[in-house]
């Protein structure tokens, strides 16, 4: 326990630094950055999972794992999307589907502004 006034204003300071930071993170999105390619899986990730289908579900994973490996996608968008996959495949169609809005939603937050047309 601290025992003077100054012990107490760098407890108090490490303690609302820990708090800014905790908030920070808190407030990121989920996902990063994706490509168009990883954007068109997303879409139809999104598809499959609304419509329950584990047989889209499946072909999309093979076509993300083959789109990786041809260097068409990074790890972590493959990853994203994969966890997304797997979400699905064990039933959890309204995660996985919630999931892919949420990588979805983020790319369009960080999407360029149009220009400003006078």
């Amino acid at each position: 326990m601290p025992a003077n006034a100054s012990q107490w204003i760098v407890l108090g300071s490490v303690v609302l630094i820990l708090v800014v930071a905790v908030g920070y993170w808190l407030q990121q999105p989920a996902y990063g950055e994706i490509s168009r390619k990883g954007y068109d899986y997303a879409m139809a990730l999104s598809s499959a999972c609304s419509g329950r289908s584990s047989a889209r579900v499946a072909k999309i994973s093979q076509m993300i794992t083959q789109s990786k490996e041809a260097g068409e996608l990074n790890a972590a968008e493959s990853n994203w999307l994969q966890q997304i996959v797997q979400q699905a495949n064990t039933g959890n169609w309204d995660t996985a589907y919630e999931s892919v809005r949420l990588l979805m939603q983020c790319q369009t937050e960080r999407a360029n502004p149009l220009p400003l047309i006078d």
